[in-house]
């Protein structure tokens, strides 16, 4: 019986991993060849492994792609260092796909059903498609927020480390998961808001204690505006609202910092008052779509986000129906992403056309759409007329 088990699971995982592997190794024009991946964010990950390794500065690019994270996330690169890249290629593939197995699980997906939904995100979604082609680490943050804070069914009984914590984990990764810690306490839940906060701090530590160089110039660079990446705002496939700012103004300016920080106290509204009328699961997706819009650079390969929002939507029935296919039709825009059609590079996208604007730049504009909506469904269930599941009402802790 229980070879049989194995084997059925192992049945079931083959698909989504021989599609994973097919987009890891898929050459440019995207004709399968010998397996050989390209991945380029990993490769950078895998140089900074060798720089900590040999005690060499993080940030030494080497004429390549730059590496623009804290002294915490080079630390993880380590391990990735002493593989051959090819294997090291593999392990990450198989990393991301369990990491997407494990955010459809706590969904509410299982069995035949978990394998080919798995496998047709992988394959058709263009923000997963391009993770697992690039080797970036999106997907981490996602279903690390997602493992933390979503209800859902869970692998073990009991929790192994208190909510937050993964939160707080990846959050000294990369800072754009710090909007579900905020979101968790000041929708009342401080206990987990505490604990990220927590272990951020210790995260971060951690990085300043074995790499103090590097964790204090990140951490200089940052608080000068200085992300490492700021040239590429103004990119077509940058799907933030400083992004669209700064194409529609012809420059980059104060105001789409301004107005980048509107969406953020708009999006935390949102969520936590969706979270208050028990609807935990949307009030996640919404602080992970909230953290996409407000940050200065969202690459249309960080919007992973739209796959837990449209199962989330796609099961909450309960919900008005203007707010889900709103969120449905936006997360579709989002997953086909049009915009990758359109000319890009070299500032090119200040020379728009109006009917280039507005394909580049609708999602952005429903996205926020979206985070309004939901303030008016959140007063409509404080009020009871919002049906609450039971799903919506257990707590991520149990």
């Amino acid at each position: 019986m229980r070879t049989n088990r194995w084997l059925r699971m192992a049945a079931l995982a083959l698909p989504p991993v021989l599609a994973a592997f097919y987009i890891g190794g898929a050459t440019i024009d995207w004709v399968p060849t010998l397996w050989h991946p390209g991945m380029i964010d990993l490769a950078v990950y895998t140089r900074t492994g060798q720089n900590v390794l040999a005690g060499h500065d993080i940030f030494d690019a080497q004429g390549q792609l730059p590496w623009i994270y804290p002294g915490f996330a080079a630390l993880l690169t380590v391990p990735f260092a002493w593989l051959p890249f090819d294997l090291a290629a593999a392990l990450w593939l198989l990393l991301c796909v369990a990491a997407l197995a494990a955010v459809l699980h706590r969904l509410g997906l299982a069995g035949w059903r978990l394998s080919a939904l798995l496998t047709a995100v992988i394959l058709l979604v263009q923000p997963v498609r391009d993770t697992l082609w690039f080797g970036q680490l999106g997907i981490f943050l996602v279903a690390a927020a997602v493992l933390d804070s979503m209800p859902g069914p869970r692998v073990f009984r009991r929790r192994l480390l208190p909510e937050g914590w993964l939160v707080g984990v990846v959050t000294a990764i990369k800072l754009t998961p710090a909007v579900v810690a905020a979101q968790n306490f000041f929708a009342g839940r401080r206990k987990a808001g505490l604990i990220a906060f927590a272990s951020f701090v210790a995260a971060t530590g951690l990085g300043f204690a074995l790499l103090p160089r590097d964790s204090l110039t990140y951490w200089a660079k940052l608080a000068t505006g200085d992300s490492g990446m700021n040239s590429g705002i103004v990119y077509a496939t940058n799907q933030s609202v400083l992004g669209m700012w700064t194409r529609l103004a012809g420059h980059s300016s104060g105001g789409g910092l301004v107005l980048a920080g509107l969406v953020l106290v708009l999006g935390l509204v949102a969520g936590v008052r969706m979270q208050r009328a028990g609807q935990a699961g949307v009030a996640l997706c919404l602080a992970g779509l909230t953290s996409l819009l407000a940050s200065p650079i969202s690459w249309s390969h960080h919007y992973v986000w739209l796959v837990p929002l449209a199962i989330v939507l796609w099961q909450h029935r309960e919900l008005p129906g203007w707010f889900r296919w709103t969120g449905l039709a936006y997360s579709l825009w989002g997953m086909v992403a049009p915009f990758m059609w359109l000319r890009r590079g070299d500032d090119v996208e200040f020379g728009y056309q109006p009917w280039e604007q507005i394909v580049d730049n609708i999602g952005i504009v429903v996205g926020v759409i979206l985070l309004v909506m939901a303030i008016f469904v959140a007063r409509t269930g404080n009020q009871g007329e919002l049906r609450q599941t039971p799903e919506a009402l257990s707590s991520p802790a149990e």
